[in-house]
């Protein structure tokens, strides 16, 4: 039979870098199997095409084309030069069919509560061949000129 010598140290080393290898590969194996769990719930996001966009302002109602939803985002204040030093409050509002389905209050000084466009709440829609419309509250000559924004979809 042979005599086998071996050096403590030699034996120390050689069982470490064996039981780094296994932890390693341990890890390997777990992360892979985290990254395949996260791939089989992928999320998709989609945009509306910029030909689907809709703008339209005050005293142009829009009818909603057959067999498309308007989904509306927001009011918008294209042009607003307050007289009598902008002491006025007024209300920006968004109807369909007539009716009123959002209200943005504006105060004095701050048009548009400071903000251009005020975004609609979500989920606000029409359907094919309702009409959307904006106006507003006051009646003097320097007057906002609005605008609605919205994109269409399949109905």
């Amino acid at each position: 039979m042979m005599n086998l010598n071996l050096h403590p140290m030699s034996a120390l080393v050689g069982a470490g870098v064996v039981l780094l290898a296994g932890v390693l590969s341990a890890q390997h194996v777990a992360n892979r199997f985290v990254s395949v769990r996260v791939l089989e719930t992928p999320t998709l996001e989609v945009a509306p095409h910029p030909r689907d966009y809709v703008r339209f302002v005050e005293g142009t109602p829009y009818s909603v084309p057959p067999g498309k939803i308007l989904v509306v985002t927001g009011l918008h204040v294209q042009q607003y030069y307050p007289s009598e030093g902008g002491t006025s409050r007024w209300v920006s509002s968004l109807l369909i069919d007539g009716v009123v389905v959002f209200e943005e209050f504006h105060y004095p000084g701050l048009p548009s509560s400071g903000l251009p466009t005020v975004a609609a709440p979500r989920g606000l829609t029409a359907t094919q061949g309702q009409v959307v419309s904006v106006a507003h509250s006051l009646k003097y000559s320097q007057s906002p000129t609005l605008a609605a924004i919205g994109y269409l979809v399949d109905d």
